[in-house]
Order: structure tokens, then C-alpha cells, then sequence
């Protein structure tokens, strides 16, 4: 029976259910009719949002994946793909790339492959309960990071660590990923998260398992690929081509070294700041102009004795600045909460320096000039499911 017959009357009693009935018999004879009426819209509405979805094993006892063929749930795609492969960089960003670059020779980013990996990446699929995708803990508009302390998993418990920044990644030049640098790729580190019993909680047969249960992935594959095969290995280099194309140039900072803006007298001095003025030596770590360092892993001394970070040494990677503004709150456990504390030196950051209260707001102010809107919210690294 379609919703339509269902609401213009055919069988309908005898589709409602026994409790609801007698419930709304109970409204009417209290004279609460727009009460009844609007509880029989709500049971309706129940029964064809119902039929939107059909689902092979949804029970989640005994461990049980749900794997759902969701055909109301499907990614809006253009019909020519968005031009990832091509990111027409500006010169100045262009020049480090070849230094910096950690694509490998056997992932490079193409159309169709980060087109897949941009749905893999908003695809709830990818989690045991099918409420979680890659987007919860990194989202868009805060440079595909997170404004919470920890992030909430796919069963609500919390991560380890606050959510890195994901936009620039093929600058890192060394490859490794993670706060601790656990993963040597980018292609290892996005199927970590997936596997991770507090985050996705699938493992790679089940995730294989699930993404092929899906109608619009063959295509995907196909283009990507050359086949529809599903393996992980494919899942992780589509997911690794997404992300190295997510690059930000176009910010006030990128327009100042285009030679189409100017840096207001504060952001000047801030610069001159940053770049080592003072010994303040903000440039060791975070290295223009993508503001990542090649240099290791860096101890802060922040208070957090239970995080041992890389092989026990409670070093850190070095995030990015691009788009720090968006990015709050920082560090790997999420303890400082604004630029102003960090820059500072409060909530134990960065300890070992000392910055005059002046000399603070115009770092803000060229901090400020690193942060580009505009890149991160192109069409073609949004949700595509919405």
C-alpha cells in the first residue's frame, strides 16, 4: 500500500496501531481535537517516513553491523566532477610544494577519486550504527576540525585527543599523521578513525561490507578506479585524495604575497613578530607559508600528565596555523581555548616564552591574516549527502 492511499483512507484503521487508536478515541471524546489531529499526523508521517529506507539486518545485539541499503540517503553529485587535480595554487604556495609535497606516486589526487573519497567522508555508513561519518569530527566550517574538547563517538564515548585541523595535509612534509604521529601515511591514518572502537568501530571487512551494500558506489569506484571492486586499500586512497585537495590560498595573508592587499601596520609587526623578531621564534614550528614545520615533534610542557604523546617523550606534532581562527579550542588536548590564552602563555602554553601584552595583539592581528573562508567552503568539499 502507498503513503498516499494510506492517508486518503484505504486500510487505514486496520494500519494504525491498536494502542494509538485507542488513544486517539480518548482525545476525541475528550474534545481535544486538534490534539487527535495532530497526533494522527504524527503517526502517519511515522509510516511513510518509515518506507523511505530499506534495510537488510538493522539489529545491533550480538554485535550485529547494520548494513542499509538507504536509497532516501544518496549524494548529489554533478554530472562533470569538480576539479580537484587541478588547484591552480598560487605561486607562492606553489614553489614549497614540490619540497613539501606527501602525495605518493601511486595516490595522486585525481577528479574522480577525490569525488569518492568526498562521499566516503560524509557517509554515515562508515560507523557500526550509521550516525557518524568523517565530517562529525571534522567539520567544514572549522577547517574540518572540531570545536569541542573531544569528540563524541559513534556510542558517545570520547576520544583520546582533541580533532587536528585537516586542510593543507599534503604540506606535512614527513607524511605522518596524527597528534602522536602513530600513522606513516595519510592513506594509513584515514582508516584508523574507522576502526577505532570508540570512534567508527568497524573493521576493514565490515566496512568493505557495507560500503558495496551501497546503490551509488559502484559508479564511483568504476571512475575512480576502473572497477566497482571495494577493497580498504581503495577506500583509503580515495579518503587520502579528498583531503590533499582541501588547500587554503586564499586568504588576506596569501593576497598581501600576490601583491593584492597590504597588511595594516599591525599585522606588519606582527609578521615581523612571528618571522622571529623579539626571538619569539613562532616561525620554528609553524614555517611560511603553509605554517608547518618539517622540523620533529615539539614538547610543550602543557598540563596534561597522562598523555605521553610520541614514544613517551609528551612531544606533539605541530599543527598548522592556516586558519587558526576557525580552529579553537588548541593543542592535542584541546586545553586553551582562544589565541589570546594561547599566545599569552597561559593554560601552560608555550611556557618557555614570554610575550609583552602589546606585542600579543599584533600577532593576533597577523595570525588573524592566515585564516581564508572562502577555499574550505567551496561546493566541492561540502556535505554532498544534504
Amino acid at each position: 500500500m502507498s503513503c498516499e492511499s494510506f492517508v486518503n483512507g484505504e486500510g487505514f484503521y486496520n494500519r494504525l496501531h491498536l494502542k494509538s487508536i485507542m488513544q486517539i478515541l480518548n482525545l476525541l471524546h475528550m474534545k481535544k481535537n486538534m490534539i487527535a489531529v495532530l497526533t494522527i499526523v504524527s503517526i502517519v508521517f511515522q509510516y511513510c517516513s518509515g518506507k523511505d529506507a530499506v534495510t537488510t539486518n538493522t539489529s545491533t545485539t550480538n554485535n550485529t553491523i547494520p548494513v542499509t541499503t538507504n536509497t532516501a540517503r544518496t549524494p548529489t553529485l554533478p554530472s562533470t566532477p569538480y576539479s580537484y587535480a587541478n588547484q591552480g595554487l598560487p605561486s607562492h604556495i606553489a614553489q614549497v610544494l614540490a619540497a613539501q609535497d606527501n602525495t605518493p606516486a601511486d595516490n595522486p589526487v585525481t577528479d574522480h577519486g577525490a569525488t569518492l573519497g568526498r562521499v566516503l567522508f560524509y557517509d554515515v555508513q562508515l560507523s557500526k550504527t550509521n550516525t557518524i561519518s568523517c565530517s562529525s569530527c571534522h567539520q567544514p566550517a572549522l577547517s574540518f576540525s572540531d570545536s569541542a574538547v573531544k569528540s563524541k563517538g559513534f556510542a558517545g564515548g570520547l576520544t583520546n585527543r582533541h580533532s587536528m585541523p585537516l586542510v593543507n595535509l599534503r604540506f606535512y612534509k614527513s607524511g605522518k599523521m596524527f597528534w602522536d604521529e602513530r600513522a606513516a601515511t595519510l592513506e594509513q591514518q584515514v582508516l584508523m578513525p574507522v576502526q577505532d572502537m570508540t570512534e567508527m568501530g568497524l573493521t576493514l571487512d565490515e566496512l568493505q561490507q557495507k560500503v558495496a551494500a551501497q546503490s551509488y558506489y559502484p559508479a564511483l569506484f568504476q571512475n575512480a578506479f576502473g572497477s566497482t571492486q571495494v577493497t580498504s586499500e581503495r577506500i583509503a586512497k580515495a579518503l587520502a585524495q579528498f583531503l590533499r585537495s582541501i588547500v587554503t590560498t586564499q586568504a588576506k595573508y596569501d593576497l598581501v604575497k600576490q601583491g593584492q592587499a597590504q597588511f595594516t601596520p599591525d599585522e606588519a609587526a606582527g609578521e615581523n613578530l612571528f618571522l622571529n623578531a623579539g626571538n619569539i621564534t613562532c616561525a620554528a614550528c609553524h614555517t611560511p607559508p603553509m605554517f608547518i614545520t618539517s622540523s620533529p615533534a615539539a614538547a610543550f610542557g602543557l598540563p596534561d600528565a597522562t598523555d605521553q604523546g610520541i614514544n613517551g617523550t609528551r612531544a606533539f606534532k605541530s599543527s598548522s596555523l592556516r586558519n587558526v581562527a576557525n580552529t579553537a579550542p588548541y593543542f592535542h588536548n584541546g586545553s586553551v581555548r582562544s589565541l589570546q590564552n594561547m599566545l599569552a602563555g597561559t593554560n601552560g602554553a608555550i611556557p618557555q616564552h614570554t610575550v609583552a601584552p602589546r606585542d600579543v595583539q599584533r600577532l593576533l592581528a597577523f595570525m588573524q591574516t592566515l585564516t581564508d573562508g572562502t577555499s574550505i567552503l567551496q561546493e566541492k568539499y561540502s556535505n554532498p549527502f544534504k
